[in-house]
């Protein structure tokens, strides 16, 4: 996608870019505001059971709805980045928000775990229109001397979401049941309702704001319209291959390198890694430290804050230093913080290598953008940017389950390791910890600086599609 001169008087990347950051802070926000409450689903909602004899616990069932998220997104998120490449990328960001907001209404009114289950697997599409394909339209309204910047405030929005959310859960939870009196489960109940109001509201935003240079008419383009060209569209790409949602990143590509490749690896490792932690940090909080879910909500919702620095540092110093050196310095580091956190020190000690866990993590994901961003040609940017989304679900599917299972294990079993007691349900903090540095040392050693791209920039006919769908 390029920017048309004739629209160059009306279009400012600033302004995208705040409206973009907009968007991903309310998506994350109703994805982090769940996290406080797993501890409440384990004591009003989930219970244990068997299934063909086998034992299925409270983190194991966590882990699944983790997983049906992520297994969504992976499926569909290259098939929404590829759209995105043709019908324009506003089409597709605000079908994912409105489905987002309603989903969250949803959470509100979810009994048992095969409800919350099936809206955690309509979360994973709705998310999948919306991350990939705002981080594609943010680098293709950027220089190269500013990806990196404004992929960093890009994920900051993200990592301020997922701050925000527990602590709006917080702010809620605890009013309405330590203020008003109101019994756990109807106050959590009322909690996603609220997050659905703000959800609809910043979507109204959004179709304001948003502008996709590629569209001449895209500022006026309704939440119906978008509807329409991103099903239109989608339903023409179906009919010319129906296998088309679940082949789009099959085919072999001439720009694919051993880079490019490495970073489809590198992703899988990350997100099977990240998602081992993700649904059991409040239970270990609540099993080892004994904390309320407000209180998980208000240290998760702290660190997640403090972390956010961590996002411009890490795009300005890939802008400004080579890429892949920030990448697998932080990436190691992180691991080794990843490591410690099973160590039975006390609740401050966990919580700073906790939040110190969370800022490398903050500074290696612009830059790893950034590099992500000069492996691919434009043209198929959303496309690309969809199948590393994608593939880093694809870890991120057995990642909840096996690290479900492994906290289920290990959680009455402790470790003395020459006085140092090293908690049972550490053990998957220690798979993350090992993971995250594997995948940094092979960045560092197979992607190439001379396998980056200088192809020529290509605008998409997206003016013209948008205008042949609304007359039909």
């Amino acid at each position: 996608m390029v920017i048309h001169s004739s629209k160059s008087d009306k279009f400012s990347p600033s302004n995208n870019l705040i409206a973009l950051c907009l968007a991903s802070f309310v998506v994350v926000t109703g994805f982090g505001v769940i996290l406080p409450f797993f501890p409440l689903y384990a004591k009003e909602i989930l219970f244990n059971f068997s299934f063909l004899g086998l034992p299925i616990g409270i983190a194991f069932q966590i882990g699944i709805m983790t997983s049906a998220f992520m297994f969504t997104r992976f499926l569909l998120a290259p098939s929404f980045g590829d759209l995105s490449d043709v019908s324009g990328r506003k089409p597709i960001i605000l079908v994912g928000m409105s489905i987002y907001t309603f989903l969250l209404f949803g959470f509100g009114l979810a009994f048992d775990f095969l409800s919350l289950l099936m809206l955690r697997a309509l979360q994973g599409i709705a998310s999948a229109a919306v991350w990939p394909i705002g981080e594609a339209l943010i680098v293709d309204t950027s220089t190269k001397s500013t990806t990196g910047r404004n992929l960093g405030y890009y994920i900051m929005s993200m990592q301020a979401g997922m701050a925000a959310g527990p602590l709006i859960g917080f702010i809620f939870y605890a009013g309405l049941n330590g203020i008003v009196g109101f019994p756990p489960i109807l106050s959590y109940r009322l909690t996603f309702i609220c997050q659905g109001v703000l959800g609809l509201l910043a979507t109204m935003i959004v179709a304001l704001l948003v502008k996709d240079p590629s569209q001449s008419d895209s500022e006026n383009l309704t939440i119906i319209g978008s509807f329409m060209i991103a099903i239109k569209q989608m339903g023409r790409k179906i009919i010319q291959s129906p296998r088309y949602l679940v082949t789009t990143f099959s085919t072999a590509e001439k720009y694919r390198s051993r880079s490019l490749y490495t970073i489809y690896l590198v992703a899988i490792i990350n997100g099977f890694g990240n998602a081992m932690i993700f649904p059991i940090i409040a239970l270990f909080l609540d099993d080892y430290y004994f904390l309320d879910p407000e209180f998980i909500a208000l240290i998760i919702g702290i660190v997640g804050i403090l972390a956010l620095s961590g996002n411009p540092l890490g795009g300005t110093l890939s802008d400004k230093l080579a890429r892949k050196h920030v990448v697998w310095i932080s990436g190691c580091l992180r691991g080794v913080f990843y490591l410690i956190l099973g160590i039975q020190w006390g609740l401050f000690a966990v919580v700073i290598a906790f939040a110190i866990q969370r800022f490398l993590w903050a500074i290696y994901q612009p830059a790893f953008r950034a590099i992500q961003s000069e492996l691919i040609p434009e043209t198929v940017r959303g496309k690309e940017f969809g199948i590393v989304q994608a593939l880093f679900n694809f870890g991120s599917v057995m990642g909840p389950i096996i690290g479900g299972a492994l906290y289920d294990y290990f959680l009455d079993v402790t470790f003395n390791l020459n006085g140092v007691v090293y908690l049972g349900a550490g053990v998957t903090f220690v798979l993350a910890g090992i993971l995250g540095i594997i995948g940094s040392i092979t960045l560092l050693l197979f992607v190439n600086s001379s396998d980056y791209q200088t192809s020529v920039k290509k605008p998409i006919q997206g003016t013209e599609l948008a205008a042949s769908l609304m007359e039909k």
